[in-house]
């Protein structure tokens, strides 16, 4: 038995968050150098009463409308997410009701960030390939809104609120490759939320929000970013990954047809490509209009490649993801005959 991606869908909210309010928030000459290295645009807010699990049943409720996947069939549910309805139940179970999925289906979150898709990809074709499952619909979401500080223009200014579905069906010929992960946790505190959960419960004093020495306004109990520490780790560690991956293919990157990485920002997306020797005509990038969307960064540039025509069926593609954790997971695939991609935005 084999797996076969063989549906994208992708809910983004109404909100945005334009450069031209966040220069009324920190004026026109901060976002214009911010904007040069970032090359984001606009970003995708929720609203207040509006969680990660609503966008992505979102998504999947608009593949089963369409007529693309009978709900009735899911034998495996997977959520990826890190801003979860609540800190117990699991997400998955409560979407699993709202979804009206069977009672026989397995339903679990990943608690990871921005690497989580190729994580989920590579977990629901080892139930597939195993028996274990036949269909699996694998969620991302995340709203980082949430959790940033509104005055904190080193994180404000990068990230954006989505999710997607996808679903993994057994197949005669597979088109998930190859996979290769890898975790770095002296890292863990360079992306956070420090006051949170159960190591450093939030106390009062830790929503007092402060300055700090790039006049950046947050409380412990907001997320933290450094951007720099991330650029350096991502400059190191995806090349390398990308590298091994080709290189246990017996490929070069001559052979892959296109380049979808995390959507981290255009600079560092060039800087990797460069170092990869990748030209530009075989990136994908669509960070200007979307932002940092996280785990949902992947399925959204992929979903969007296949329907601007830019992924056709047998294309080597090559994702790479990578972030918070600091974690990491690439994924070599080749594009599928039929694929049903969406986006609600």
């Amino acid at each position: 038995m084999k797996a076969r991606l063989t549906h994208i869908s992708c809910t983004l909210p109404k909100g945005r968050l334009t450069n031209e309010v966040l220069a009324g928030r920190f004026g026109s000459d901060v976002m214009e150098k911010i904007t040069r290295m970032t090359g984001i645009y606009e970003r995708r807010i929720c609203a207040e009463n509006e969680c990660a699990s609503d966008l992505a049943v979102s998504a999947a409720e608009a593949l089963f409308n369409s007529g693309a996947c009978d709900r009735g069939e899911i034998s495996l549910l997977i959520f990826g997410t890190q801003t979860p309805d609540y800190i117990m139940p699991t997400t998955a179970c409560v979407i699993q009701e709202r979804l009206g999925l069977p009672k026989s289906c397995a339903a679990f979150d990943v608690n990871l960030g921005c690497s989580q898709y190729p994580y989920l990809l590579a977990t629901a074709r080892a139930w597939i390939e195993s028996g274990l499952c036949s269909k699996a619909l694998i969620l991302t979401g995340d709203t980082p809104s949430k959790l940033i500080n509104p005055l904190d223009k080193s994180a404000v200014t990068l990230f954006s609120d989505a999710a997607s579905a996808s679903i993994l069906e057994v197949s005669e010929f597979g088109d998930t490759a190859d996979f290769d992960f890898g975790t770095d946790g002296s890292g863990y505190d360079s992306l956070i939320v420090p006051a949170s959960a159960f190591r450093n419960p939030p106390a009062p004093e830790d929503f007092i929000v402060r300055e700090d020495q790039n006049h950046n306004f947050r409380s412990n109990a907001d997320m933290y970013i450094d951007g720099l520490r991330i650029f350096s780790f991502a400059y190191k560690i995806v090349p390398a990954s990308v590298s091994k991956l080709l290189k246990r293919n017996n490929i070069s990157a001559a052979d892959i047809d296109l380049f979808v990485f995390h959507q981290a920002g255009e600079m560092m997306l060039s800087s990797i490509a460069k170092k990869l020797g990748i030209p530009p005509e075989k990136m994908y990038c669509n960070v200007r209009e979307y932002g940092n969307c996280g785990g949902s960064s992947l399925p959204l540039a992929l979903a969007e490649a296949a329907k601007s025509g830019r992924l056709k069926p047998g294309m080597k593609v090559l994702v790479s993801a990578f972030g918070v954790g600091l974690s990491w997971g690439s994924a070599l695939l080749t594009w599928p005959d039929k694929l049903y991609s969406q986006i609600d935005s």
